[in-house]
């Protein structure tokens, strides 16, 4: 399981916009600022590309209950 504040270098997500996350604030400071079109480019009912990458860098116990989450404002308030 993975527990960490900030994520190991080079494992940022990194947005179509140039911007990249580190930290849960970090994204979730993205995630506010998107379109819903381009949340969607991440989450869809095929992939979650936010979960993926908790899982694996951030924050195994978070990914987990964003998993199933295909909804920007449901995603916001979980990752909150």
């Amino acid at each position: 399981m993975v527990k960490r504040k900030k994520v190991k270098p080079g494992e940022a997500f990194h947005f179509h916009n140039g911007m990249t996350a580190e930290t849960k604030s970090q994204l979730l400071v993205q995630l506010k600022q998107m379109s819903e079109e381009e949340f969607s480019s991440y989450v869809n009912e095929r992939k979650n590309d936010f979960y993926n990458w908790l899982k694996d860098c951030l924050d195994t116990e978070l990914a987990i209950r964003i998993k199933d989450v295909t909804d920007k404002s449901r995603m916001i308030a979980l990752l909150k």
